[in-house]
């Protein structure tokens, strides 16, 4: 049985965006996620390619997928002051 892993960019960026769909659906299903799984994700350039490659999956586009990726870096970092939020709505 011969397999090919011979992956393109896209590809590559298609996984990545759809495993950060897998890891929030978990997470919304109450799956539990690794520790060092949970460490990885929350390094900075994990974070910046799992965000680019979700927003790639979505617009199919590697210069809007950079715009998104920066907008909200953008207003997390400059328009909030670096001030976060434990969630996003939170009065739901």
């Amino acid at each position: 049985m011969n397999m090919n892993f011979n992956f393109d960019t896209n590809e590559v960026l298609l996984i990545i965006g759809a495993y950060g769909i897998i890891q929030v659906l978990a997470q919304d299903l109450g799956i539990k996620t690794g520790k060092k799984q949970r460490d990885l994700m929350q390094s900075m350039p994990v974070q910046i390619v799992l965000l680019f490659s979700g927003a790639y999956t979505i617009v199919n586009s590697y210069r809007d997928a950079a715009i998104a990726t920066i907008i909200y870096y953008y207003l997390k970092y400059v328009y909030s002051n670096g001030e976060t939020s434990a969630v996003c709505f939170e009065d739901v």
